[in-house]
């Protein structure tokens, strides 16, 4: 797996080679170059939309939020739990109403796919290097890995293929969520509402770990980076 090439432009106001080198440069799940183009215009990797305020975005642990603040980290759409203690992240105006009122609130889990995909970018962030089944990736890598697999779980079976649309519909069943979150119209994740973004991210945390139990052959040009390391016989 190669690591992420800084030449990629990533300017804003040039959206769509942005989104196109960024997201669909590799592929995970699908084969190289099914997931086709889409024009987004204004566009950066992970930053809410300009027209959605982004500090209403912000969410922490209910458990660690009193002694820690507000992470940055929970700032962006990366992750639904916290790392430390597997439960769900909530708003940061209802967890600091609910401690002002003396009435903390309880911790809600997720499901273990979901705290198993959140350890892996919260190892990212904070180590540097995040640990798959098959190799250890730059934190950089890891990243743009899981936003092509976000965009991969967006895509409508009919751009997939035949092969891929099965693996796809066998990801959303699995998750136990509609196909593509209820999706009418393709949009980018940074756009999608927080409940759909959600979805997503929990689609995208059933793929990796249906890829590494082999449940799942991811097709791309990323996707053996989610599978077993193969076995290799040492001699004695």
């Amino acid at each position: 797996m190669r690591s992420p090439r800084q030449q990629d432009p990533l300017n804003p106001a040039d959206g769509p080679n942005a989104f196109s080198a960024y997201v669909r440069q590799d592929s995970v799940l699908l084969a190289p170059g099914r997931a086709g183009y889409h024009v987004v215009n204004r566009w950066v990797p992970w930053l809410p939309a300009r027209s959605r305020p982004w500090r209403t975005a912000r969410r922490v642990c209910p458990t660690c939020s009193a002694d820690r603040g507000i992470v940055l980290l929970a700032a962006l759409p990366l992750m639904i739990s916290c790392a430390a203690h597997g439960c769900r992240l909530e708003r940061v105006h209802e967890v600091r109403l609910a401690h002002r009122y003396g009435e903390p609130m309880t911790p809600r889990p997720v499901p273990d796919t979901v705290a198993a995909l959140d350890r892996l970018t919260f190892e990212g962030i904070a180590t540097g290097v995040v640990t798959l089944p098959s190799r250890t990736v730059h934190v950089g890598a890891w990243l743009r890995l899981l936003r092509t697999l976000l965009d991969e779980v967006s895509i409508v079976a009919s751009r997939a293929g035949p092969g891929s649309a099965a693996l796809l519909h066998q990801v959303w069943e699995t998750a136990e969520l509609p196909f593509r979150a209820g999706l009418s119209f393709w949009r980018p994740y940074e756009r999608l509402s927080p409940s759909r973004q959600e979805a997503m991210l929990q689609a995208a945390a059933t793929a990796v770990q249906l890829a590494a139990d082999g449940r799942i052959m991811p097709g791309g040009t990323l996707g053996p980076a989610l599978q077993p390391a193969p076995h290799r016989h040492i001699p004695r």
